[in-house]
């Protein structure tokens, strides 16, 4: 790496870099649950009622995912995108 990308990764701060790694999270998250049903972008955008190209913006990293729109995209799929501890004991149960 150049002196200079290394100077600019360096001054990213760091809440900034958890979000954005939390944020690949989610896609990866959402990429193989649309992998493991055989589904495509297009296939999860009519199911929400979306332009397959809101989607793919989504998918591209550029999206700040909010509750609402992880809640729909769950609903869509019918599966978490996102456990939580209580999430978790529930299934456990």
């Amino acid at each position: 790496m150049t002196k200079l990308f290394e100077q600019a990764i360096h001054d990213i701060p760091q809440d900034v870099r958890e979000r954005v790694s939390l944020n690949f999270d989610i896609i990866d998250q959402i990429s193989a649950i649309l992998q493991r049903k055989g589904m495509t972008q297009r296939d999860l955008a009519n199911l929400m009622g979306k332009r397959e190209s809101e989607i793919s913006k989504w998918m591209r990293g550029t999206h700040n995912f909010t509750l609402s729109t992880i809640s729909a995209i769950q609903k869509a799929l019918g599966e978490k995108i996102i456990d939580t501890p209580l999430n978790f004991s529930k299934a456990k149960k």
